[in-house]
Parts: structure tokens; sequence; C-alpha cells
């Protein structure tokens, strides 16, 4: 029973965290950031309690209480985040080309996207041996459209050279986070160990007084 009360506290949290994620996201893409400015710093706050909630919650559900049914809820909620980002990327990415924005959007465009690749790596570290490699295509093949119209709006039309460095940034950023998804090279493996031998202990504690 407490399992399933986990289950259903962690899907709630998490599903209300990424849904206002989304909606806070989309509505300062649209309103504009400095519309947004003075309420953004509550709410990104408690979007990320609410997540943290769900994230600690899901953990214990998973790793203490042996939850069946969660891991695979998780992998869902992955790919979903995975979508977001890629339409995400894309919505940035036609902003990028335009070239109507300042150094305030820019780095605001940055931030939701670590933010966004955050939310779905912290989903990631929840299941245990689960693998990024399948993640990576899409962020990689919207990478290599992006360097093609970098080419090709710095070539072959009239575009100002001075946003040249942000749009790197932002390629090489995304470009780089895609290519070490598919290189797997363990980078989160300490953390996960770490995670994995305190949870076990944990578990093992409760099990002992049960």
């Amino acid at each position: 029973m407490l399992s399933i009360l986990m289950l259903m506290a962690s899907m709630g949290a998490l599903g209300i965290a990424l849904l206002s994620g989304a909606w806070l996201v989309f509505d300062i893409l649209g309103t504009g950031l400095e519309n947004s400015l003075p309420t953004l710093p509550a709410k990104a706050l408690v979007i990320g309690l609410a997540y943290g909630v769900g994230w600690i919650t899901a953990m214990v559900a998973i790793r203490v209480y042996g939850n069946l049914v969660l891991p695979f809820i998780i992998h869902y909620l992955i790919w979903g985040c995975l979508i977001g980002v890629c339409a995400l990327y894309v919505l940035i990415l036609q902003r990028l080309y335009d070239q109507a924005y300042n150094m305030l959007r820019f780095w605001a465009y940055l931030i939701i996207m670590v933010s966004a690749l955050g939310a779905m790596v912290g989903l990631h570290l929840i299941v245990e041996d689960h693998d990024l490699r399948p993640l990576a295509i899409p962020l990689l093949v919207i990478s290599m459209i992006h360097l093609g119209l970098i080419v090709f709006r710095y070539v072959f039309t009239l575009a100002n050279s001075a946003y040249l460095v942000t749009d790197l940034i932002f390629f090489l950023s995304m470009a780089g986070f895609g290519y070490l998804m598919l290189a797997h090279i363990g980078l989160l493996s300490p953390m996960r160990k770490q995670l994995t031998n305190y949870f076990d202990r944990n578990s093992r504690v409760i099990q002992t007084e049960d």
C-alpha cells in the first residue's frame, strides 16, 4: 500500500512539475522574457520544488520499496521529456535564425534548454541501467540541421555576423551534449553508483526493521 501511495505521489509531483515547466517555457517564448521576469523566480522555484519531491519519492519507491510499475512509467516520461526538448530546440532554432533577440534572451534560451535537459537526465538517474544513447539520436539530428542553417544563414543570406558567436555557442552546447549521451563514457556513473549505494543501505535498514 505504501509503495502504491508513493507511486501516485511521485507521478503527481513529476507530472505537475513537467507540465508546469512546459507551460512556463511556452509562456516565456510567447509573451516575451521581459513580461515574465517579475514572477519568473517564484515560478521556477515552485516547479523545481515539485520536481524534487517527485524525484525523491520515485527514487525511494523504486530503490527502497521495489516498485515494479514506476520504472516503466518513468521510461515513458523520459521519452515525453525528449519530445518536449526537441520541440523546444526547434522553436529556439527558429528564433536564432531570425536573429531578433538580444543577449538576455539568448542566455534565457540557453538556460531553458539546460533545465529541460537536466530534467530529462534526472529522470534517467531514477531508473537503474537506463541507456541514454537512443535519446541522443534526435538531438544530434536537430543539431546537424542547426549546423546546416548556420552555414546557409551566413553564406547565402544577408546575416548579421555579430550573431555568429551565439549561434556557435548554442550549436556546440547541444551537439556536445548529444555526443556525450551517444558516447556513453560514464560521466554519470559515479553519481548513479552513490545513489544506488545510498538507497541500498536504506533499503536493508527498512527490511531489517520490518
